[in-house]
């Protein structure tokens, strides 16, 4: 069996998610009071290290991604106007905002400079977090990486799972599945169809097909893609929209 590392209910749907070693974050969406939250997790102690923190009261935020320690979330004015109209940048070990600057679009990030644009002009600004004590830098270690592999019903090698599937279990997969080989494991993601909705389910087994884990994580109306991740030695997936959970490969 796995060791379960992370197992954390947030508290809206878990929209987007970054990863950067061995840290994660979250892009959180509640529905209900519409309003965007970020939470970001330490992936090799399996902890959250913050969460819930709104840098504006906005649900027009989005996550561009995670770089060395810095979040980089984009700020639109509405469903109406997509474009990005401001830049906000938070520390991911502190949870605390950085840089906020209004009326520019993320261009990229390198060596600890952040390059926003504005009319076709670029800009570069200088990032530094400053730290406490030495005790707050994080030190990176290995971390395991590998792409999940998205196969539709098109291709040959779902073929090969339906099979795989259909003799370890006796369902027949539909649509596509998500498929990795790692650390001595098969990990899959797979569909079934009943009631009218599609029925998403997890399975990791080891090379002599022994069921290490299975267990439903969606039910959705349509197929995703990239419905588990492999960082920091850690699966990584969400269960029913709030839960987010990680078990140590």
């Amino acid at each position: 069996m796995m060791e379960q590392k992370i197992s954390h209910i947030f508290s809206g749907k878990i929209w987007h998610t970054a990863f950067n070693n061995e840290r994660c974050v979250l892009e959180i969406r509640n529905e209900a009071t519409r309003q965007v939250s970020f939470s970001a997790l330490d992936l090799q102690q399996g902890k959250v290290l913050w969460e819930n923190y709104q840098p504006l009261k906005s649900w027009w935020l989005g996550l561009v991604g995670l770089f060395d320690e810095y979040i980089i979330i984009h700020q639109y004015s509405s469903e109406q106007k997509p474009e990005p109209e401001g830049v906000l940048v938070i520390d991911v070990n502190s949870g605390t905002l950085v840089l906020n600057v209004a009326d520019v679009c993320f261009h990229h990030y390198e060596n600890n400079q952040l390059t926003v644009v504005k009319n076709s002009l670029f800009q570069t600004i200088p990032l530094d977090v400053q730290r406490q004590s030495n005790d707050s830098v994080v030190e990176i270690g290995k971390t395991l990486h590998e792409s999940v592999q998205h196969y539709s019903e098109a291709s040959p090698y779902f073929t090969t799972i339906f099979k795989f599937l259909y003799r370890l279990l006796g369902i027949e997969a539909q649509k596509a599945v998500d498929y990795l080989e790692i650390s001595n494991k098969i990990i899959i993601s797979y569909y079934i169809y009943r009631e009218n909705l599609f029925h998403n389910y997890l399975l990791v087994t080891n090379r002599e097909q022994k069921i290490i884990l299975h267990e439903h994580i969606a039910t959705t109306e349509g197929i995703g893609i990239n419905t588990f991740t492999v960082q920091s030695d850690t699966l990584l997936y969400v269960k029913n929209e709030n839960e987010f959970i990680g078990y140590e490969l």
